[in-house]
C-alpha cells in the first residue's frame, strides 16, 4: 500500500509538472507573439506607406514561435531588421546582436526562410533553418534546443546535410577552416546520435 501511494504521488507530481510546463510554454509563446504584433501595430501607425517589411527571427525565440520549444527566453533575436523598424526594437526587447554571428548561418539562408505562423500589416516575420547556427554556437542552451524531441522530429535531415556540407552553404559563410572543422565534428556527433535509421 505504501509503495502504491508513493507511485501515485510521483505520477501526480509528474502530471502537475507537465501541466505547469505546458502552461508556462503557452505564456512565453503568447508574450513573444504579442510583442511582435504590437511592434507591427506601432509600425503601421508610424510608417505612412503600403510597404511591408521582413524581419528574420532566430534563436530560441524562433523555435518557441514555431511551437517547438517551451523554455524561457528574455528577448527576441533578429538577424535581419529593416531600418524603418529599428526605432521600435528597444521597446519590445528585440535585439540584433546575433548579426555579429551571421557567418553561423548558411550562405543562402534567405532562400529558405519559413514564415512564422502569424503576420501583420507592416511586418512579415520569418525564420531560417536554425539547427546549423546552433551547432556552430553550441552553448548549453543551443545544445538543449537542437536535442529537443520536437526540433529533431521536425528536421529535414537531407536538407541539414546539404547545408552542413555543400560548398555554397555553411562552408561559404563560416569565417575559417578551423571553425568549420569544429562545427563539423559537432554536426557528425549530432547526426550519429539523433538521425533516425532509414528503413
Amino acid at each position: 500500500t505504501i509503495r502504491f501511494l508513493f507511485c501515485k504521488m510521483i505520477l501526480e507530481n509528474t502530471i502537475i509538472e507537465n501541466t505547469k510546463g505546458c502552461f508556462m510554454g503557452k505564456m512565453i509563446l503568447d508574450d513573444l507573439r504579442k510583442r511582435l504584433e504590437r511592434l507591427d501595430e506601432d509600425a503601421d501607425l508610424m510608417i505612412d506607406n503600403n510597404d511591408r517589411y521582413q524581419m528574420v527571427i532566430v534563436g530560441g525565440s524562433a523555435f518557441i514561435l514555431l511551437g517547438k520549444l517551451t523554455r524561457a527566453t528574455h528577448d527576441i533575436d533578429a538577424l535581419s531588421v529593416p531600418k524603418e523598424l529599428y526605432s521600435l526594437l528597444g521597446k519590445y526587447d528585440i535585439n540584433t546582436d546575433v548579426e555579429a554571428y551571421i557567418d553561423n548561418f548558411p550562405y543562402n539562408f534567405q532562400d529558405r526562410l519559413q514564415p512564422l505562423p502569424f503576420g501583420g500589416t507592416k511586418g512579415q516575420f520569418s525564420t531560417p533553418s536554425l539547427v546549423i547556427a546552433k551547432l556552430c554556437s553550441f552553448r548549453d542552451t543551443d545544445k538543449a534546443d537542437v536535442e529537443s524531441e520536437a526540433v529533431r522530429n521536425s528536421l529535414d535531415w537531407d536538407l541539414l546535410e546539404h547545408l552542413a556540407t555543400d560548398e555554397d552553404e555553411l562552408k561559404a559563410s563560416i569565417l575559417n577552416d578551423w571553425r568549420y572543422r569544429d562545427f563539423y565534428i559537432r554536426y557528425q556527433e549530432y547526426v550519429e546520435r539523433w538521425r533516425p535509421c532509414e528503413s
